[in-house]
Order: C-alpha cells, then structure tokens, then sequence
C-alpha cells in the first residue's frame, strides 16, 4: 500500500477544486478527478470515502488557506480592549474572501445542488455554521467584559455576517466582475461596522475614537456591484 502524503493529498484537493469549479459539483465525476490528478480510483478514494467528502474537503481546505489565520486571531483577542479595532480587521478580511471569485464560485454550486442533496446542508455545517460559531464566541466574550450590548451571541454573529455580506451578495448574480479596490473593500467593512457598532453598543476603540462615518447607502451598485 503506497503511504498517504501531505503533498499529495494537497494535489488532489488542488485539482478537485478545478473539477468542481469548472463542472459543478453535478457534473464534476471521480473519474475527471482521478484522470487529472493520475494513478487510479482506489488512490483518491483512499483519501476520501465519496465525491461528497471530497468537495467538503476542498472548501474547507479555501477556507483554511483564505481566513482561518483570521479567525485564529479573533480567538485569541483580548475582548477588554481595542474590540473595534479587531473586528474591523476581522471585516475586511471577511469581505476579501467574499468578493473571491473562488467564493462567488462555491456559493452558486452549492446553491444550485441544495434542492437535490444534502450537499448544501453538508456545506454549511462544515463552513458558514462553523463561522458564525467562532464569531459568536468572540462576542460573548465581549458581552461578558460589557464591552457590548448584552443580547444573544449567536443572533449578533449571523446579523454581522448580514452586514458584511449586504453590499456584496448582489456581485453573486453576475457571470463576471472586475475586483474591489482596497479602498472599496474597506468602504464595505466600514459601512458594515458602523452600523453594526450602533446597534450594538461597541464600546469605542482608544485609538480610533469615534465611529466611522456612513460612507453611503449600501443599495448603491457603484460601490458593491462595479
């Protein structure tokens, strides 16, 4: 039996995001995966049990790659102090990874194959859920230290992500568009943390004084869509 390496597992989760990319998670086949990558099924499946555990596995594996270090960093903040700084950091790094063609990418697929399989329910337990876990913690610990308003920590992470997402979302309905500037990309994080540090009561960074001011309506494309 030929010994599983780090260096080839990476080469197949590599080119099985290629696959489903450029097929769809419906169309992509094991057998266009196992062509590309070489050697034969028993190899990849070897790896991964089914074309499911293997489109898991590459999602994860963006993730990991896009943000994880981000959300490592919200985990080990310190909640008593500099909250706005950290979670505007943490926003703008969010709002990259959601302007990603690779993500747009994902989301439709996924989207698309939800009302025929649990992929879409699969997807979400293994990304977004596990996301607006980690955030939801970060924010209890802040409503612990008062540095928040105090309401459900998990209700504050998925609205959060509503925020950051709101300007962003519309890009997903076009075949293709040209990438944010960093200046618009932290216009998006801006806009998403004023509002979300109004309705929460963030207590206001020592450094930063007060909050940022909304830049404009989040419903116009100029700075979202174009």
């Amino acid at each position: 039996m030929k010994v599983r390496t780090e260096a080839r597992r990476e080469a197949i989760l590599e080119i099985a995001s290629q696959v489903f990319l450029e097929f769809g998670f419906k169309r992509a086949s094991m057998d266009e995966i196992v062509h590309r990558v070489g050697g034969s099924k028993s190899t990849i499946y070897g790896y991964y049990p089914s074309k499911e555990a293997l489109f898991l596995a590459v999602t994860q594996a963006a993730g990991e790659k896009h943000i994880q270090s981000a959300f490592d960093e919200l985990a080990a903040h310190d909640v008593r102090v500099g909250i706005r700084d950290m979670l505007g950091q943490f926003s703008e790094k969010l709002v990259v990874l959601l302007c990603s063609q690779e993500l747009a990418a994902t989301h439709r697929m996924v989207l698309a194959e939800a009302g025929h399989s649990n992929v879409g329910e699969l997807f979400y337990e293994a990304g977004p859920k596990r996301g607006i876990l980690d955030i939801a913690e970060f924010f209890r610990r802040a409503m612990e230290h008062g540095r928040m308003r105090q309401e459900d920590p998990a209700m504050a992470a998925q609205q959060f992500i509503a925020l950051v997402q709101a300007e962003i979302q519309p890009r997903w309905y076009y075949k293709e568009l040209p990438p944010l500037t960093d200046e618009q990309i932290k216009g998006i994080a801006d806009r998403a943390m004023s509002t979300f540090s109004r309705a929460y009561a963030l207590e206001p960074n020592s450094t930063m004084g007060a909050e940022p001011p909304d830049r404009g309506a989040t419903l116009d494309q100029g700075a979202a869509v174009r």
